[in-house]
């Protein structure tokens, strides 16, 4: 990724974007809609998570086949309060920079470009082991790895880091660290 252009690129305000309380942290996704991204694992973490912490917010950025379903799932678990479905926005990696956190529940993936650019942002994040996540995320030093489908050990994962600003900080911090040492588009080209 262009790390450096996400590094000066300017956050967004997503308590405004999407009328959210001023101080509710915010956990963010950005992926499509479809089954293998595991969103519907992600809405029964939240579940969870808003026990803990009743301020928290999440807001899915993405669009696809499986919005109707999501957003079914949201009402019944009553959480239309604490979950947001964002659709497709051009303004993604600006809102992922006004992320508190980031989440991915996928149940298969490939490296995963989204956490990248997140981390080129400076965000900590709490993902699953699928694909090559694994060899992204450095465990409990850039974010938490939980294993996938298990939204129990994911929300665990959310509420620490929700209740612990300097480690979130400091993993958001790492995270930006390894973004530039292993993932620029330089280092790419270098090694190809």
């Amino acid at each position: 990724v262009d790390v450096e252009r996400i590094v000066r690129m300017p956050a967004a305000n997503v308590h405004a974007a999407f009328y959210l309380p001023t101080h509710a942290p915010v956990i963010g996704e950005v992926a499509a809609l479809v089954a293998h991204k595991g969103h519907h694992h992600l809405i029964d973490a939240a579940a969870m998570v808003v026990r803990e912490v009743p301020d928290a917010r999440f807001v899915i950025v993405g669009d696809g086949e499986l919005r109707d379903a999501l957003e079914k799932h949201v009402h019944d678990t009553h959480l239309e309060r604490h979950v947001f479905l964002a659709g497709f926005r051009t303004d993604a990696l600006e809102l992922t920079k006004g992320f508190d956190l980031f989440a991915v529940s996928s149940t298969t993936e490939g490296m995963c470009a989204a956490l990248l650019d997140a981390m080129a942002a400076a965000k900590a994040a709490v993902a699953t082991t699928a694909g090559a996540i694994s060899e992204v995320i450095v465990n409990g030093e850039t974010g938490f790895l939980v294993p996938p489908r298990d939204h129990a050990a994911m929300a665990e994962k959310l509420v620490v880091l929700l209740k612990d600003s300097q480690l979130r900080s400091r993993m958001g911090e790492a995270a930006l660290a390894r973004a530039r040492e292993r993932f620029t588009v330089e280092r790419m080209v270098e090694e190809t």
